[in-house]
């Protein structure tokens, strides 16, 4: 059994569209504020983890986690080693290391909490979708580009501002100092394009005993939208 875990602003159908031809024995788990789960106010990390873990299996999982989904993902991996049989993160990072660095994050996404609950999520994606970070090495075809923009005004903003200030990157305590204890063999998946992740996901391997580093090239941070035959690939070699 493969979970596969969603990013920020997208929903359960995310993976599902990736990986369900190549993985039939796959689950997508919708996270909190998405789709309308509520996001309740005492939310964070531990609860994050321990509502996972109750929905696994008593048999050991695949784990997979793509940007905000890699980081819960993680963290569910160190709070339950000997849940989670391999492990699959694509774009994302252990936590901000810098306390100046992590402060300006955290004001950045409260500043967006707060546009998301006064002005509505138009206003919002309007401004998330000029990020740099977000934009595909190639513009997508017309009807991807609709389906993403569709699911994405689909959100609920009340739902997207709590989920921001519970489980944005500012709101994790870095684990830098911890991918040593994954024991488990981890693949690590980032876009050639996505300069950032590529540094974050190279340093990742190198402190992560037993890994696969896998770029997709003629891609940016979304690598299972822009690339989803590569990706789905990718992963079904390293679940064999």
């Amino acid at each position: 059994m493969l979970y596969a875990l969603h990013g920020f602003t997208e929903t359960d159908e995310s993976w599902t569209e990736t990986l369900v031809r190549d993985i039939p024995a796959l689950r997508c788990p919708l996270l909190p504020g998405h789709g309308g789960k509520p996001c309740p106010p005492a939310f964070g990390w531990a609860r994050m983890v321990d509502d996972l873990t109750a929905t696994l299996p008593a048999e050991p999982i695949d784990l997979l986690g793509y940007s905000m989904g890699g980081r819960i993902a993680l963290q569910l991996a160190l709070a339950q080693p000997k849940r989670i049989r391999r492990l699959i993160l694509v774009s994302c990072h252990p936590g901000i290391r810098d306390p100046a660095e992590r402060a300006l994050r955290r004001q950045r996404d409260e500043s967006l909490a707060q546009v998301l609950e006064e002005d509505g999520i138009g206003p919002f994606m309007a401004w998330w979708e000029t990020q740099r970070a977000l934009r595909p090495y190639e513009p997508f075809s017309a009807a991807v580009a609709e389906s993403v923009r569709a699911r994405r005004l689909n959100q609920d903003p009340v739902g997207l501002a709590a989920c921001l200030r519970a489980l944005g990157g500012a709101s994790m305590d870095p684990v830098w100092n911890r991918l040593g204890e994954l024991r488990m063999p981890v693949l690590l998946i980032s876009g050639a394009a996505d300069a950032r992740y590529m540094r974050n996901m190279d340093e990742m391997a190198a402190a992560i005993p037993d890994h696969r580093r896998e770029v997709v090239l003629r891609s940016g941070h979304a690598v299972h939208r822009e690339r989803p035959q590569v990706v789905a690939q990718m992963v079904g070699a390293f679940l064999v």
